[in-house]
This record gives structure tokens, C-alpha cells and sequence, in this order.
């Protein structure tokens, strides 16, 4: 294979669609969809089981999904088994370079759109840092659909948590969702009047269950 053609591979610009963005970083767009899944499992477990009827979610850690960033291809026919996706939730530290904070919101919306051109359900996942990201990490998912979210890590942590609240705030505000999924333990505050569905986080539920 030729050297640019590695390239167009590498980068998945072969999946990039430059009439299907959003925003100033040309984020691809992914459509609205009103669904709600009944439960969720790790993409971390999609390959093994059989519980078809779940959402698959991506809320691990990176390494254990960076696998779709990939080979995505290799992927979609056994995602078509299960009942919807989440799209891949790349990591977002504050310390982070403003560059890889959009690269990794970049990937997790070519992923989605990806998915959902070959007919797989998708619900776009929402991260964001600090008040900068705003500018970018809530481009490209179409307004007034279902969108999923996570509490890890910002429940004991102050600082964490009103980052988080503020960022729900910004997006209730400029998405204006149907519903949010809410991946980790509940959480107080005021979501606006929208529809919230919480999952529980089966890593911590099992720890618990195991007295760790």
C-alpha cells in the first residue's frame, strides 16, 4: 500500500465526510436519535457477550477502546448486535494540551458518525474540560436528542464536580437534549426539567459486591 494511502488509513480520513461537520474544527456531525437503552455494558465486554439487548458504553478507560480508533471497520459487525452505542469516551484532562483535547473529541465524533452510516444506533457521548472546550466539545451533535454522560470521578472531588455542573448546565443550554444517560452513581442538581436515566458503573458495583 502506498505511503499516502497508509496514511488516509491511519488518520481515518477515508471516513471523513468535509459536508458533514459542525463548528470551527469541522467536527463530523452526528444525527439526533430519541432512544433509551435499558442497560448498558462495556465495549471492554462487547466481543464476549451475549447480552444483545444492552447499549454498549465507553466509559473505561481509553486503552481498552482505542482499539475502534484503529480498526473500526473490524468492529461494526459486532456492534450491530447490540440494541445501541455510545460513542467513545477519549479522554479530556485538564492538563491536556488544547490540541488533544480536540483530537480526541474529533475521534469520538468520526467514530459515531461512522457507526451510524453503516445503520448502528448511536448516542453521542458529551465530555468537556474547562470553559476553553466549550468552544469545540459540544460541536457536532444535532440538537434535541437523547446524549449520554458519566459521574465518575466527580462525585468526593469538589473542584471536579462544578466543573461537571457547569459543563451540564452549558450543554442543557446549547443541545437541548431529550434525555440525558447518566453513566455512575447520582447525582444532585438541576438538570432543567430534561429527562435523566441513570446506569450504574458495574466495575465499582462488583468491587463492592466483592468487599473491595
Amino acid at each position: 500500500m502506498p505511503g499516502r494511502e497508509l496514511t488516509i488509513k491511519k488518520y481515518n480520513l477515508d471516513l471523513y465526510d468535509p459536508f458533514e461537520t459542525d463548528g470551527p474544527f469541522e467536527m463530523p456531525v452526528i444525527k439526533k436519535t430519541l432512544h433509551i437503552p435499558n442497560e448498558l455494558i462495556g465495549f471492554n465486554e462487547a466481543i464476549s457477550s451475549k447480552h444483545y439487548q444492552s447499549g454498549i458504553h465507553m466509559f473505561i478507560d481509553d486503552y481498552q477502546f482505542e482499539r475502534i480508533w484503529n480498526t473500526p471497520e473490524r468492529y461494526v459487525n459486532v456492534l450491530k448486535q447490540y440494541d445501541c452505542v455510545l460513542t467513545p469516551d477519549f479522554s479530556l484532562y485538564m492538563d491536556m494540551p488544547r490540541a488533544m483535547k480536540v483530537w480526541n473529541i474529533y475521534r469520538s465524533r468520526l467514530i459515531g458518525q461512522y457507526l451510524q452510516s453503516q445503520g448502528i444506533c448511536v448516542i453521542p457521548t458529551v465530555s468537556w474540560a474547562e470553559r476553553e472546550t466549550y468552544t469545540f466539545c459540544f460541536d457536532g451533535i444535532e440538537p434535541g436528542g437523547v446524549v449520554a454522560i458519566s459521574t465518575i470521578g466527580c462525585i468526593k472531588d469538589e473542584f471536579a464536580r462544578s466543573i461537571w455542573e457547569d459543563g451540564v448546565d452549558y450543554m442543557i443550554d446549547k443541545l437541548k437534549p431529550t434525555a440525558i444517560l447518566i453513566y455512575g452513581q447520582s447525582i444532585e442538581h438541576d438538570f432543567k426539567g430534561t429527562q435523566v436515566i441513570y446506569y450504574k458503573n458495574k466495575v465499582i458495583e462488583r468491587a463492592r459486591k466483592h468487599g473491595r
